[in-house]
């Protein structure tokens, strides 16, 4: 434990000259998409179920070692749904136990939370898309279920992420008082907007109107609900001066490697919703709000 530790210390010591005083895109988060295989059909994702053969073990195994020799440190593996992957005797559980061989200071697994949590990552992201209605609608009958894994998920290992569209954005509120009332083991949730990476769709919510909702989602994290975005983060989003595309992020899945996202180009980056990234990158300007929200799933 305290050889983790200590290692976790360096590592962060090593880049911080470089990350928060010469604000370099030194590498740092490494997204790992191990299959696109899924149990569900969302109405807003066409990168599942695509045919696409799930990396090895072996394969895996390569990516690791390679990344993390040139530096990335932090790790999430995603999918499709990465709880279905496996290559033989190999689950996810072993995945994130070679993460830990490799180096990886943390390993996040993001998951649509109908197979439960437990497969010994650091941190589960859990997609829940709006009140029963709404996610029901756009993700299929999955909400209570999402929800009873939710309850019994370990303490302090998980949040939800809410994807605002054009058919949740008025239930915000309402999805926040439930997380809240109900007893879930959610730190909070991380909000994120439609991104068009198929062009404009009906979910997709234009610039203006999503200035106005931020604006929203402050309001409700100053009245102590449970929006684990920072402040700083959801201004820079509100206001454009966030970077695009981040500069310290990679993801790589069995086609190759993908600067930022699978999808980057100067369309998709400008209407981009993903508003992790702007946690990183204020957080890099020392935004006393965004290191402060790095550090509560780092």
């Amino acid at each position: 434990m305290m050889a983790a530790v200590l290692r976790q210390v360096l590592t962060y010591l090593r880049l911080s000259v470089p990350f928060f005083v010469l604000r370099r895109p030194v590498p740092l988060v490494l997204g790992l998409v191990i299959t696109d295989r899924c149990n569900l059909a969302c109405r807003h994702c066409r990168v599942t179920n695509t045919g696409r053969r799930d990396m090895t073990m072996e394969e895996i195994r390569a990516r690791l070692t390679e990344f993390r020799r040139r530096g990335y440190c932090e790790l999430y593996i995603e999918g499709g749904e990465p709880f279905l992957w496996q290559d033989g005797p190999f689950t996810l559980g072993d995945v994130i136990a070679e993460a830990r061989r490799a180096g990886y200071l943390h390993v996040h697994v993001y998951t649509n939370g109908t197979f439960g949590l437990d497969a010994g990552a650091d941190f589960f992201w859990v997609s829940l898309d709006g009140t029963r209605e709404q996610h029901d609608c756009l993700r299929g009958r999955s909400f209570d279920r999402v929800l009873t894994t939710l309850k019994s998920a370990p303490k302090r290992k998980t949040a939800i992420i809410y994807t605002v569209n054009n058919l949740n954005k008025h239930v915000i509120g309402d999805f926040l008082v439930l997380v809240r009332d109900e007893d879930l083991s959610a730190r909070g949730v991380m909000f994120y907007f439609h991104t068009p990476y198929y062009g404009i769709d009906e979910l997709f919510i234009a610039r203006e109107e999503r200035g106005r909702l931020t604006d929203k989602l402050i309001g409700f994290k100053r009245q102590g609900l449970p929006v684990l975005n920072s402040y700083a983060a959801l201004r820079a989003f509100r206001d454009g001066t966030g970077k695009r595309p981040g500069p310290i992020s990679l993801i790589a899945d069995v086609a190759g490697e993908h600067f930022c996202c699978r999808y980057a180009n100067p369309a998709t980056c400008r209407d981009c919703g993903f508003t992790a990234c702007m946690e990183i990158t204020e957080a890099q300007r020392l935004r006393p709000s965004a290191l402060a929200t790095l550090l509560r799933f780092w």
